[in-house]
């Protein structure tokens, strides 16, 4: 897990290494002389040309420091026509689009426009399938494409901008290994897009991959910061309610049961003894309760010994503490290949699952199992014989409950890139089921259900 410390450090890092990436992208958009070009002695002036330059070494770095996704995309035009005009290039009638795979949950989602310069109101909404012309051969090679029949595409010709251009020139959005998008420039003349045209928008749609990297990388730093805080913010109210709910109550009755004892000694030694008993029992209950809590907040064995002693170590506190009954069934072998982030995550979850079917299950029994599913997947499943609840009932109004255990469970899940199941029959018990992968092969398989 990466701390708070690690991810404004990596932040930082990323900043510096997209500065100088603007600044190497910039130097090779930049015009240079040709070999057989012999430099002028006393060169002219073009201010024109030197605001150009260094409005594109700034929009250039902008890019590469911009970590909005969407943004990312927006400038990537810009860039481009601007490159182009310090190219010589006229750009009054070139238009362009990015067009991006919708979130749509079909088998083949379509390309839909989401920026664009110089396309008519109607052009902003319409979508294709990717799977014809020009867009099909982006997409299929994963390389940039020239056509110099744009007008008679099957699929850009429902465009009314890219009915009136014969050159198409276009270049994949890529992740990876896989193309969520593509940027696509038109324009009215056959040729326009020359081998330096096309060099310069692969360039800077190269810079704007990067760029996309690199917000994407934020993105993920900055959930997974937010999920550090939101875990560290449910771990003080469990703490605060764990308190109020069980030694703070029996704290707070041990002065009564003391004060008690005090006024019997003169009239009833026999009952002020009692007294004295139940306030021991008092102590004692509260010490047990005490040491669990710390247990749970930072258990030592799990750090010295491992996950297998230290779900013993909960299962005899839970039965000490509260009499509950707590099975524990691990494979060895396989908890031996676990990292020590894992067997935490494992823990963790477990503890979170006992300790909600200890108090709202009432079940004689709990069951917490470690063991192999497939050669590269670990399973984990905690399970009761208590009275059992309807899942989806209680998942409606989740929101509204005091306790956010199951989302806490989901989410550490995640942590280890596991997948979070939980089942339930009224009177027929509970299982909370993780399934965890071992190899990053398993976490892609996981990744597809």
């Amino acid at each position: 897990m990466v701390s708070v410390q690690e991810f404004w450090i990596i932040l930082g890092l990323t900043a510096v290494i997209a500065l100088l990436l603007g600044a190497s992208a910039a130097y090779f958009l930049l015009p240079k002389p040709k070999p057989d070009q012999e430099p002028a002695l006393k060169p002219k002036k073009n201010k024109k040309s030197d605001e150009r330059i260094r409005r594109l070494f700034a929009l250039i770095t902008d890019l590469t420091v911009t970590l909005n996704y969407s943004r990312v995309l927006e400038k990537s035009l810009d860039v481009s026509f601007l490159a182009l005009r310090v190219s010589n290039m006229d750009t009054d009638r070139l238009i362009s689009a990015v067009l991006l795979f919708t979130s749509d949950d079909v088998s083949v989602p379509d390309l839909e426009v989401a920026y664009g310069r110089g396309l008519p109101r109607p052009d902003m909404t319409t979508r294709v399938p990717g799977i014809a012309g020009l867009l099909e051969r982006i997409i299929e090679t994963g390389d940039p494409q020239m056509t110099d029949d744009l007008a008679a595409d099957p699929e850009l010709k429902t465009f009314i901008s890219f009915r009136a251009c014969q050159s198409g020139f276009g270049i994949p959005l890529r992740a990876g290994l896989d193309t969520f998008g593509v940027m696509l420039f038109g324009h009215p003349d056959k040729g326009y897009f020359t081998e330096e045209a096309q060099e310069t928008i692969s360039t800077v749609g190269h810079q704007a991959q990067i760029a996309m990297q690199n917000a994407h990388l934020f993105q993920e730093l900055k959930s997974e910061r937010d999920q550090i805080i939101k875990i560290q913010s449910e771990a003080q109210n469990r703490l605060a309610r764990a308190l109020h709910d069980g030694p703070t109550q029996t704290v707070a009755a041990i002065p009564m049961q003391i004060s008690r004892a005090r006024h019997l000694l003169n009239r009833d030694v026999e009952a002020a003894g009692e007294a004295l008993y139940q306030t021991e029992e008092l102590a004692r209950r509260t010490s047990k309760q005490l040491r669990h809590m710390l247990f749970t907040l930072r258990p030592l064995v799990l750090e010295s010994e491992g996950l297998i002693p230290a779900l013993n170590s909960m299962a005899e506190k839970t039965k000490d503490t509260f009499e509950q009954n707590v099975i524990i069934e691990c494979d060895p072998q396989l908890v031996d290949e676990l990292d020590m982030n894992t067997q935490t995550v494992i823990f963790t979850i477990s503890e979170e699952a006992v300790n909600n079917a200890r108090k709202h299950a009432k079940a004689d029994k709990i069951w917490v199992k470690v063991q192999r599913l497939q050669s590269d997947l670990a399973f984990l499943e905690i399970e009761d014989n208590g009275k059992g609840f309807l899942v989806d009932n209680v998942m409606d109004n989740y929101d509204d409950r005091g306790s956010l255990g199951m989302l806490n469970m989901r989410e550490r899940a995640e942590l280890v890139q596991g997948v979070f199941h939980i089942k339930s029959i009224p009177g027929e018990g509970t299982q909370i089921q993780v399934v965890i992968p071992l190899t990053s092969d398993a976490a892609d398989r996981l990744r597809l259900i």
